[in-house]
């Protein structure tokens, strides 16, 4: 039997992290625990209610306390690993990994993943060259798109620790286009049944901060481009009058009313408000998708998205030409690619499939047998078990006092100049005095001539 530990650094999201456990544990024997941020929270009812067994750790790093009792915490988690003799630890998005891959290193345990979630951390210039230089204490990291893969190499991280790409799909078993019930969103809006419905399923994330720590591209934006879908709807609306656009999501974090509030006052600005609807989150994603003509993924930056479900329930799927998303969305094949950030080409693809309805049918049928051949957990999980076996094979030791001792030495002379350029340049030379700095020039500026 396989021992497993995934570390998921939140309790809420991250609903691949259950599913993944769930399949390893029902149709390959694992057994399998869920490291989590807590004890309270969504994440952690779906393992519970499945027979996951959850702990907790604390994984915060936003305050100098947070960051000075960081080692500690580290060594605290790899006695941890070394006490429960997992066979196989895997690490979840960056604050699980900066925690997990520097303590199953110490604790010596013989199979260490790291699954990338997102291209978006390798884009992060803060981030990138931290991945690089600590990558090393995994026996290996996985890719969930191309574009993933790709960025590894030109991070420098050896070839050897590149595994094959995963992709974080759901259960096709849960997305049938035949047996959905649709959500009845026109009803509901109160529109007739013939009107053009365009739709985008995605959580309204805040603005990307101006930081070394976020990609270029994304900062001082909504990632999953919001704004360019609302203006597209202009372009749409030139062509076909009726066609309205729903917003389905809600507000991530602690700032999440805010975000919403952002977002509906930008809608006002542009003078739509009676044709973009925001429908709040819904329980049902296929219910949602099958009321859609057409299903818009519009981010700047991004792996899959929701182009995976869309897919799979064979949507007509306009999708931006950005991360993973060109793995599913093959252009003219399964669905629309656009460029990111253009309104004008956005609304191009939507109309392109609003006037030929039977041309967006096909590419989602040809969408869904895409997401079938690959995407889907039922191929995910077995090639993931499949590579946990081979590497605990070919594993050299496992949970060797000598090795951790080694280690623990090796990490403190690594850790005073991995740790002190991390805090003295990336988070205080690029971050915080160019903050202050802009936080003084915005207090005494004058305000424009006419401006208040």
């Amino acid at each position: 039997m396989v021992k497993v530990c995934h570390v998921f650094a939140a309790t809420e999201g991250g609903r691949w992290v259950y599913e993944q456990l769930d399949a390893l544990k029902r149709d390959h024997g694992c057994e399998v625990v869920a490291l989590l941020g807590g004890d309270e929270g969504p994440t952690v009812d779906m393992c519970r209610r499945a027979g996951i067994r959850t702990e907790s750790f604390d994984f915060r790093l936003a305050g100098r306390r947070d960051l000075l009792t960081f080692p500690l915490r580290i060594v605290r988690l790899a006695r941890w690993f070394r006490r429960e003799r997992f066979d196989v630890v895997q690490s979840h998005i960056l604050p699980s990994t900066m925690f997990a891959r520097p303590a199953a290193w110490l604790a010596d345990v013989p199979v260490r993943f790291t699954m990338s979630t997102s291209p978006y951390y390798l884009q992060a210039p803060s981030i990138r060259w931290v991945e690089a230089r600590t990558a090393f204490m995994e026996t290996g990291v996985i890719p969930s798109c191309r574009v993933t893969t790709r960025l590894y190499r030109e991070a420098g991280v050896a070839e050897r620790l590149i595994m094959p790409c995963l992709y974080y799909g759901p259960h096709e078993a849960g997305f049938d286009p035949a047996g959905a019930i649709p959500e009845g969103l026109r009803a509901e809006i109160g529109v007739p049944e013939d009107t053009p419905l365009v739709g985008s399923i995605a959580v309204f994330y805040a603005r990307c901060p101006d930081s070394s720590f976020v990609p270029p591209d994304t900062r001082g934006r909504f990632i999953k481009g919001h704004c360019d879908l609302i203006r597209a709807m202009h372009h749409v609306r030139r062509e076909f009058p009726t066609a309205r656009l729903v917003m389905v999501g809600r507000g991530w974090g602690p700032r999440g009313h805010e975000t919403e509030e952002e977002l509906a006052a930008f809608v006002r600005d542009e003078g739509l408000e009676e044709i973009v609807y925001f429908a709040g989150w819904r329980g049902s994603t296929p219910a949602v998708l099958v009321d859609l003509d057409v299903s818009v993924q519009a981010s700047v930056n991004e792996n899959l998205g929701g182009t995976v479900e869309s897919l799979l329930m064979a949507r007509p799927t306009v999708a931006t030409r950005v991360g993973g998303m060109v793995d599913a969305v093959v252009d003219g094949e399964t669905g629309i690619l656009v460029n990111p950030e253009d309104p004008e080409d956005l609304a191009r693809g939507i109309c392109e499939l609003l006037r030929d309805p039977a041309r967006g049918a096909a590419l989602g049928k040809a969408g869904r047998a895409h997401m079938l051949s690959g995407f889907t957990l039922t191929t995910t999980v077995p090639r993931l078990f499949g590579l946990y076996r081979r590497q605990r094979a070919e594993a050299r030791g496992a949970w060797r006092l000598s090795a951790s001792a080694r280690r623990l030495a090796l990490a403190a002379l690594l850790a005073a100049p991995i740790f002190g350029r991390m805090l003295l340049w990336d988070v205080y030379m690029l971050n915080a005095v160019p903050a202050r700095w802009r936080r003084l020039r915005a207090r005494f500026a004058r305000p424009a001539p006419g401006r208040v």
